[in-house]
């Protein structure tokens, strides 16, 4: 094996034990490594990980990110160039959407301390650009000359960790989101006088919903607001109702009565309205049930969720017409008191929309916490949401 071809085996093998830790999720984030001639090896644009073969790896030129043959290179590619024209003796690069830094990334702080590890002193927080720009390339290379850690935050969209392999950049991303946890878990603390930091507790006292949720009206048939609500799945003549724990029940459109459960009515509006939708997914998280309290739309304070879920995701009643009419260019809603309605074309869909909700939703609470919350521009928003509708049109959710 040369020394090409064992750098896109490691590039694989990274890409899916990140999939695997959770750190990235589908396409999200890639992964590149560093080879003679000034040139390194990065995963392509817009590709499942657990897919590729050494074939798919792309390489490009350091120096000014161009690259032969007909496979695209991951449009991050100018971000991965940053990191090694900076630090030669680095030879691993790993760009995340993972959690933790994302939710930092939305707040208003401009680096963060961590005591111990690898990346013990600061992690940086570059500017905020548009997602695969030059002005972001351009952000990047800025902290990055302010820094000689093995991490730095990319403003309202993510993570750049790198090391001098891959276990060493796997390592430095792993400690990075440990290390952004606790610094909004140790924030909570020092203001609440708190001992222990729960996600419901943090959320409510964040968003000023009081130490304890208020109670939530109940739902239309009586059904307390705090009950979980099913998925589903769109069939030839229904859909199917079905809970995490496998349970299911098939719902013919011609059917539907009273003892149904109230989301039935919902579903079969929104599979009437929405020819695109065929997977509902239901999130009741801490984080999301204490935001649809609010009563407040959720916008978007990263690229993902501006991408996947549109300007933004409203805030409704439990009612067919309200929540049909809130997905006319959203794939999501709010539903108040409760949780949020996660919808997609295919069953992948309906889950990373659900990912990114619940993320954006944890960084718009990190933000009150840490003081301001600013959402992205509209119309930067508004730009993504038709990019990534255009680019991904087979993948992502089409709303129509």
């Amino acid at each position: 094996m040369t020394a090409v071809e064992d750098a896109k085996r490691r590039v694989i093998e990274a890409g899916i034990k990140l999939m695997d830790t959770g750190l990235i999720a589908r396409t999200w984030g890639n992964v590149s490594h560093r080879i003679d001639g000034g040139q390194f090896v990065i995963t392509p644009s817009g590709r499942d990980y657990g897919s590729l073969t050494p074939e798919d790896i792309v390489t490009v030129r350091i120096s000014d990110c161009s690259y032969s043959g007909t496979i695209k290179p991951s449009s991050e590619k100018g971000v991965h160039a940053e990191v090694y024209k900076r630090f030669p003796d680095v030879h691993f690069v790993i760009h995340t959407h993972q959690e933790y830094a994302s939710v930092i990334s939305a707040c208003h702080v401009n680096a963060i301390p961590v005591d111990v590890g690898l990346l013990a002193g600061q992690v940086l927080c570059g500017a905020y650009a548009l997602p695969s720009t030059k002005k972001l390339q351009r952000n990047v290379a800025k902290a990055l000359a302010h820094t000689n850690n093995q991490a730095i935050i990319m403003k309202n969209h993510g993570a750049v960790c790198y090391g001098a392999n891959d276990a060493e950049a796997f390592k430095a991303a792993l400690e990075l989101d440990q290390a952004c946890r606790q610094y909004l878990d140790d924030t909570y603390k020092t203001l609440t006088g708190e001992s222990l930091a729960d996600p419901a507790q943090i959320s409510r006292f964040a968003l000023g919903l009081g130490s304890s949720a208020p109670a939530s009206a109940s739902s239309h048939d009586g059904t307390p607001a705090e009950s979980k609500l099913y998925h589903s799945r769109r069939l030839e003549d229904g859909f199917v109702l079905f809970d995490d724990a496998g349970s299911e029940i098939q719902v013919r459109y011609d059917e539907l009565d009273g003892a149904m459960p109230e989301e039935a009515w919902v579903y079969q509006q929104i599979y009437r309205s929405h020819k695109g939708i065929h997977h509902i997914r239901w999130s009741g998280i801490p984080e999301v049930k204490a935001y649809s309290l609010t009563g407040k739309p959720l916008k978007p304070l990263l690229d993902d969720f501006a991408q996947l879920i549109g300007t933004s995701a409203k805030s409704v009643e439990l009612s067919p017409a309200e929540v049909s009419s809130a997905l006319k260019k959203s794939s999501a809603a709010l539903v108040r008191g409760m949780g949020a309605l996660c919808c997609g074309s295919t069953f992948e869909d309906a889950i990373a929309a659900g990912m990114v909700l619940e993320k954006n939703c944890k960084a718009h609470i990190g933000a009150k916490l840490l003081g301001q919350v600013k959402p992205i521009h509209y119309l930067e928003s508004l730009l993504m949401r038709f990019v990534y509708l255009k680019k991904y049109s087979k993948q992502a959710a089409v709303i129509s």
